[in-house]
């Protein structure tokens, strides 16, 4: 679910965390910016309320909630905002949340949020609120600088506001910093007992480190949280619906919004679609099996076109020498601060570098698998990875957030060595070469003893009593696999799917059909006549 960005250059704080290529909207912003795929028996039987509402509270557990329980309205003062730097159009500022829903009246937390204004204010639809992906994704950041005009030029930039926030615990909205969401040299694919203890044991180790540094927040940082926050924005700007746009993680948040308030959308569009009933015993086999896919369009294109570094070579091949290369000793990365990579570094970069985000490489003229050969082929020539480690993976990323988030929402639910050994057994036969190498088993790895229970774990996101929400999803989605979309598209009443026949990460990213479509439904409320395009 990682779709972040980073090929657009945004400060560090930024780049990681989103489920599109971490590596893709980091590049983006050095074009605009000065240098620079998911709640607990206690959550669930807790209900909540909006602060200073004396509505009844509604329980938000998930798929059982029922959907005619009224939904407490959230108070809030209007934003006070202001230009987020001299001279930009981009206003940022803060509203004011409870850090524990189910304590409303106790103690508050700052998120930071982002407007940008519709550039024709006299044809302006209302505000359309956007989320990056993640989890993690810091979308008032994004925005902060100058992301808007490059994700969104045409209709959506002329008669939207463009708004986002930074989730709590990322960004702006008290940064979570306890350590990477895979430490460099942790055991990540354990092949005994003894090496699941050891994964174990990292994972409980990074998990206390947060709660030493943070708190509750560690606690309270979970996607239904966040979805409440959202509405707090809502009421802030004066907007009695929303219109919503959010990619890979991103459309997790947006059905969990629908599931609790589904009568103040007005639109809503969820692209490149998380099914959080999928367990993560089968998001990893779902998911696996399209990042081999993904590798081999990979190498058919290498095979193809000689803008690949690795043309007229066995790129399968090459891949398997460098991390067999690795995995017996670590290939040095001159200059870069984690100074050489493992095996495991490198199949963990899989989830981030193989993905195709064609709209930002086309602003920023950077093709993902164009990149990802030459950094394979100076691995493979030179042993040299620092090709590698600048375009990102997950073992030492050091989104926090990501970790912290995914251990609430997407457990891993082991029982055991033998059952985690069995999920990499079924993952190496859907994916004979890249294996378990998926965010899947990212987010597994690294909450596999998270010491704080899962107060949103694995349920089906239902939905009822919502206007006509737009599915969206990719027939070759390496991040977020097609059959995720169809079970979520029958767990979300009236709503469509249109799918694109294309590869890569979430169909607005990579198809001007799609982008049309979306753009079209956004505007009008109409859902599309065709529900397919052909990338």
């Amino acid at each position: 679910m990682t779709t972040e960005y980073r090929r657009m250059p945004l400060p560090r704080a930024v780049r990681h965390g989103v489920v599109l290529s971490a590596s893709a909207l980091t590049l983006l912003a050095t074009t605009v910016a000065p240098a620079a795929s998911f709640a607990s028996a206690a959550h669930a039987a807790a209900p909540v309320s909006a602060p200073g509402s004396s509505a009844p509270a509604t329980d938000v557990s998930g798929a059982l909630l029922p959907t005619s329980a009224p939904a407490s309205e959230a108070s809030a003062s209007p934003v006070a905002w202001k230009p987020c730097s001299d001279g930009s159009a981009v206003q940022c500022g803060t509203i004011r949340v409870p850090l524990d829903w189910k304590k409303p009246a106790g103690s508050k937390i700052d998120v930071k949020v982002a407007r940008v204004p519709a550039r024709d204010q006299a044809h302006r639809v209302g505000a359309l609120f956007f989320n990056p992906g993640g989890p993690g994704g810091q979308g008032a950041t994004m925005f902060e600088y100058g992301a808007a005009d490059k994700m969104f030029g045409g209709p959506l930039r002329e008669r939207f506001d463009l708004v986002s926030l930074d989730p709590r615990g990322t960004g702006g909205s008290q940064a979570l910093d306890c350590g990477p969401v895979l430490d460099p040299g942790q055991v990540v694919f354990p092949k005994s007992p003894r090496e699941y203890e050891e994964m174990k044991r990292n994972s409980r180790a990074r998990g206390e480190r947060c709660l030493t540094r943070h708190g509750d927040l560690v606690r309270n940082v979970d996607t239904v949280s966040v979805a409440r926050d959202m509405d707090v924005f809502r009421a802030a700007l004066g907007e009695q619906r929303l219109n919503y746009l959010g990619v890979s993680y991103g459309t997790f948040l947006g059905a969990t919004y629908a599931q609790l308030f589904p009568h103040r959308i007005r639109t809503m569009v969820l692209d490149g679609p998380v099914d959080h009933a999928s367990g993560s015993a089968r998001f990893l086999r779902e998911e696996a099996a399209a990042m081999e896919g993904e590798f081999n369009g990979f190498v058919a294109w290498c095979a193809e076109d000689t803008a690949c570094a690795l043309h007229g070579e066995d790129v399968g091949a090459v891949y398997d020498r460098v991390v067999a290369r690795a995995d017996r000793t670590p290939i040095p990365a001159p200059g870069e601060k984690i100074g050489a990579v493992n095996g495991d570094w490198i199949r963990m970069a899989l989830p981030e570098q193989l993905l195709r985000l064609r709209l930002i490489e086309d602003v920023t003229g950077v093709n993902a698998w164009v990149k990802l050969s030459e950094r394979l082929a100076a691995a493979d020539r030179h042993n040299d990875a620092s090709g590698l480690v600048q375009g990102g993976g997950y073992v030492g990323n050091p989104d926090s957030a990501y970790a912290v988030v995914s251990c609430l929402d997407f457990p891993p639910q082991f029982t055991g060595y033998a059952d985690a050994a069995a999920r990499l057994d079924r993952a190496r036969k859907v994916a004979p070469r890249t294996g378990a190498a998926a965010e899947a088993w990212v987010m597994s790895a690294s909450c596999a003893d998270w010491p704080v229970k899962a107060t949103n774990p694995w349920q089906p996101t239902v939905v009822r009593g919502a206007p006509p929400i737009l599915i969206a999803a990719n027939t070759h989605d390496p991040a977020t696999p097609l059959p995720g979309a169809r079970r979520l598209a029958g767990q979300i009443a009236d709503s469509r799917l249109l799918v694109t026949d294309v590869n890569g990460h979430v169909s607005y990213f990579n198809s001007a059909c799609a982008r049309e479509r979306e753009t079209e439904y956004l505007i009008s409320t109409k859902l599309p006549a065709q529900l397919t395009c052909r990338g």
